[in-house]
């Protein structure tokens, strides 16, 4: 007896660790094993890049504490 697949999840969680995953699919492009390291360079990349649509005081906060 055949199986059915299941269904596709339309919704994802609206949580860091989602984000982490898109930014690494979306700009790594390769799958790769998941390290620490890879982790924490998504993060941060993802960090600097959605504080450029900050205004410019929190923009500096997060760089700095970023650095």
């Amino acid at each position: 007896m055949a199986t059915r697949p299941d269904p596709i999840r339309l919704i994802h969680d609206n949580d860091p660790a989602w984000i982490i995953e898109l930014w690494l699919r979306i700009h790594d492009g390769r799958p790769a094993p998941v390290t620490a390291e890879r982790i924490n360079k998504a993060a941060l990349e993802a960090l600097r890049a959605l504080s450029a649509h900050l205004e410019p005081g929190k923009q500096r906060a997060v760089k700095a504490a970023l650095d």
